[in-house]
């Protein structure tokens, strides 16, 4: 037998279409009923914190709206309109939110809720009242969070010898003076110190500075002290009497209000002036070296001499020394030279022939004759020499320590001579050369002259020759 192909083709089992479309309208029905709740739900606006909110919905009062919206509310919360008005469309709900402060009082805290900003009006909503002298602070003056009241309390001040009572607030010994318009100096002791927190038993002490000026090393300091003589207060005021320093008044005296304290620096020092003290020249005769030989024994060394003076000072000005005294801190070693005593006679060539002479001199000559003499010709002792002669060359005026009258000489260019004469002037290493008027010759400059043999029995010593 032959199987019927269907009207669709070949395959499984033919499906009915009913399920299909009862499935269909189902669904349409839903979208349109849907879409009918959702059209007919009422437009609002909610305003809250700053913020506005357009909601739809099907709740019939504000209550329901906001508890649909997950609105807390408080009861000091403020809903406009109120909870129970019904829902209408295009209305807007207000919700004024409390704001929760906390306020500190008397040791207790308390959390409030409130729509003041003013931290006066919310003490004054919570039946919180000030004193003339409490305080309140908070971390914001705008919109607080946190308020304090601190309660005014009484403490006592002891300024200087007056006592009295101080009814403040204050947290601090600094803040409570300030706060009683108490000036205090810098040299004024405060007693706790000014940072330190009041308490019902504080005690404030003042120990007042007494003002003084101090005139010191060029310069005037307008201070205050607490001290109670001359010598604390400089001491306070870092001035120290060092050595001979002084003050006026004396270090010991009391301190008086606005005195002025003149301290003086004094010192004293010692000026030193060094002089050399000269060695002295000493001469021995020495028979094994020739005749005005000269040998040092001992190097002459000069002494040194201090003289001290000493000197006072105040405030740099010179105001007294006293008498130089003065000792050698180095004395002086004498020189000692040897002078040779042995005759030796010598012979000496000349264009007269040959001379004989014991000793050599080295001296400043010049000449002279009977009219440069100061004797007038007319008197009888003109040209008269101290040895008796008549001047001429040949006679020379010498120094009798020296050259003795009546030695024999010879002076090379002028000739041989004797020791006839003397002069005022005539000292030591200096030779005048006779002549008579009419061969006169002027000298100057220095010679070598010659004491001829015999030589003497006491031979004078040889002064030493003249720069």
């Amino acid at each position: 037998m032959q199987k019927r192909r269907s009207a669709r083709g070949y395959g499984g089992p033919t499906t009915s279409p009913l399920p299909i479309l009862i499935t269909v309208l189902i669904v349409f029905a839903a979208l349109i009923a849907a879409g009918l709740y959702v059209v007919s739900a009422q437009s609002v606006v909610v305003s809250m914190d700053d913020q506005r909110v357009t909601t739809r919905t099907h709740q019939t009062n504000v209550r329901a709206l906001l508890s649909e919206a997950g609105v807390y509310l408080e009861k000091e919360d403020v809903v406009s309109p109120g909870l129970d008005s019904p829902i209408r469309a295009g209305m807007i709900i207000s919700v004024a939110k409390a704001h929760p402060v906390l306020i500190e009082i008397d040791g207790q805290t308390q959390r409030v809720l409130t729509h003041k900003t003013a931290p006066q009006d919310i003490l004054a909503e919570n039946n919180i009242t000030l004193a003339e002298h409490d305080i309140f602070d908070t971390d914001d003056p705008a919109t607080p969070r946190y308020i304090r009241v601190v309660r005014a309390r009484t403490i006592k001040l002891i300024d200087n010898t007056q006592s009295r009572d101080l009814l403040t607030a204050a947290r601090t010994v600094g803040e409570a003076l300030a706060e009683a318009k108490i000036a205090l100096y810098v040299a004024d002791s405060v007693m706790p110190d000014p940072s330190m927190a009041l308490s019902d038993d504080t005690t404030i002490t003042i120990e007042r500075s007494t003002p003084i000026t101090i005139r010191v090393d060029g310069r005037t300091l307008v201070t205050r002290t607490h001290g109670k003589t001359i010598s604390a207060a400089l001491a306070e005021s870092g001035i120290a009497l060092v050595g001979l320093d002084s003050s006026d008044p004396l270090p010991d005296q009391p301190i008086k209000p606005e005195m002025t304290i003149h301290v003086t620096r004094v010192s004293e020092a010692d000026e030193v002036q060094r002089t050399e003290l000269p060695f002295k020249h000493i001469t021995q005769s020495d028979s094994t070296l020739d005749l005005d030989m000269r040998r040092v024994i001992q190097a002459g060394q000069a002494g040194v001499q201090e003289v001290h003076v000493r000197v006072r000072r105040e405030d740099g000005v010179e105001v007294s020394r006293s008498a130089p005294q003065s000792w050698a801190v180095q004395p002086p070693h004498d020189e000692i030279d040897a002078i040779g005593t042995r005759v030796t006679i010598k012979t000496l060539e000349t264009p007269n022939g040959t001379l004989h002479y014991w000793r050599v001199i080295k001296m400043r000559a010049a000449s002279y004759k009977p009219s440069s003499t100061g004797t007038a010709a007319v008197d009888p002792l003109y040209g008269i020499t101290a040895s008796g002669q008549k001047l001429r060359k040949g006679i020379v005026a010498v120094d009798p320590a020296l050259i003795p009258l009546g030695t024999p000489l010879y002076i090379p260019n002028y000739g041989e001579a004797v020791a006839g004469d003397t002069g005022g002037g005539v000292k030591g290493r200096v030779i005048d050369l006779g002549y008579s008027d009419n061969d006169y010759q002027e000298w100057s400059g220095s010679v070598d002259v010659y004491l001829l043999a015999p030589a003497p029995a006491q031979i004078p010593p040889l002064p030493e020759e003249q720069p």
